[in-house]
């Protein structure tokens, strides 16, 4: 029987948690044909035989098991276009996400427009009244509220939760909207929303539960991880997030190789010393910020982060070459300006870096 609903879960490392969502979302829907649809990004916990073993006793269930790609949205995206319900809802595996809520959001849904239909239903952590289990610290609460705002000024509508992972919609809608959307954005829903303006949204509450295994994935940097998708929103799609949090990285390294410079002369360094320890430093830095922010869905551990370190090094000697031939060829025809023939090199530089990295050191494995 061709499913009506299609629930689409993103997965990382929810070996523990696969069967237990499974036998949730039978229990919530009875009276609906659906299919679950997992896409795992290869996780080493074995998530993807965990939901082959689940799918050898219930004929509704897949696995797309990514070998070759990451990303918590490209992976949404997979899903939402081998779903084969018209209607697809998009939760987490982590049992944060209530599968109860499912039948209101169907309903929401396929009522007429006349009538108070919805183009696009989301569940709501802050409608329900209570205290959210699933954002237990004082921390991770007030990140929440200040990536709300923020997003609500940007969109120009008020949502209490735009940034949910718990929506719904038509598959007619969602995969309309797939070639706008950010393959490596910040939230998907917020994505969706922004390219559809002019939608019908409907906010459900819902309790935003504690996990019920593995580890939380939202961490301090998720500001910047939002007001890099908003400024890459702005461009038109012109600038991906990723480059624009590599540049933003780029910035702030520049600042703290200034800083490293003028204390190293302060100190008695020799202009050359100072330089090239600054240099390092920064370096150093920039790898380590990029680890952490702009890749962090990929982000290099242990051994592979030394590894990474030195691979890096070897680029940004390279982009230096670059940088410099560029600037002078740029000097040269341009009679002599130096901060345009300077920029012109930077941006060689930046490209280079961002480009052959995102290739090789943090994305080998594509």
């Amino acid at each position: 029987m061709t499913p009506t609903v299609s629930i689409v879960v993103p997965t990382y490392n929810e070996a523990g948690n696969v069967a237990r969502l499974y036998d949730d979302l039978a229990a919530a829907l009875p009276a609906l044909a659906w299919e679950l649809v997992v896409v795992d990004d290869d996780s080493p916990d074995g998530t993807a035989d965990a939901v082959r073993r689940v799918a050898a006793l219930h004929g509704n269930v897949r696995c797309l098991q990514r070998v070759q790609e990451r990303g918590l949205a490209s992976a949404v995206h997979w899903g939402v276009q081998a779903a084969h319900g018209e209607i697809v809802v998009v939760m987490d595996g982590d049992g944060q996400h209530a599968p109860a809520l499912i039948p209101a959001m169907v309903e929401a849904l396929q009522k007429p427009g006349g009538e108070g239909g919805a183009d696009i239903v989301s569940g709501s952590r802050f409608l329900s009244g209570g205290p959210v289990e699933g954002l237990e610290s004082p921390r991770r609460l007030a990140l929440s509220e200040r990536g709300n705002q923020l997003v609500n000024l940007f969109l120009g509508r008020t949502l209490s939760d735009p940034l949910t992972g718990f929506f719904a919609t038509s598959r007619r809608l969602f995969v309309a909207s797939i070639p706008r959307l950010q393959a490596d954005g910040f939230k998907v829903f917020f994505d969706l929303a922004w390219h559809n303006r002019g939608a019908t949204i409907r906010e459900l509450p819902f309790d935003f539960r504690k996990r019920q295994s593995g580890e939380s994935k939202l961490g301090s940097y998720v500001l910047w991880l939002l007001a890099c998708d908003i400024v890459a929103k702005l461009s038109r799609g012109l600038l991906p997030p990723r480059l624009v949090s590599f540049v933003g990285v780029g910035l702030i390294g520049s600042i703290f190789h200034f800083s490293v410079l003028y204390a190293a002369l302060a100190a008695g360094a020799a202009f050359w010393v100072a330089q090239a320890v600054a240099t390092i430093v920064a370096l150093v830095f920039n790898f380590s910020i990029n680890n952490v922010l702009t890749y962090s869905d990929q982000r290099l551990r242990g051994t592979l982060f030394w590894k990474g370190l030195l691979l890096y090094s070897l680029i940004a000697s390279l982009g230096i070459v670059a940088n410099v031939s560029t600037a002078q060829l740029a000097y040269v025809q341009l009679n002599g300006h130096a901060f345009l023939a300077s920029t012109a090199g930077l941006v060689i530089d930046v490209i280079w870096r961002f480009v052959v990295s995102n290739r090789l050191v943090w994305g080998g494995r594509r």
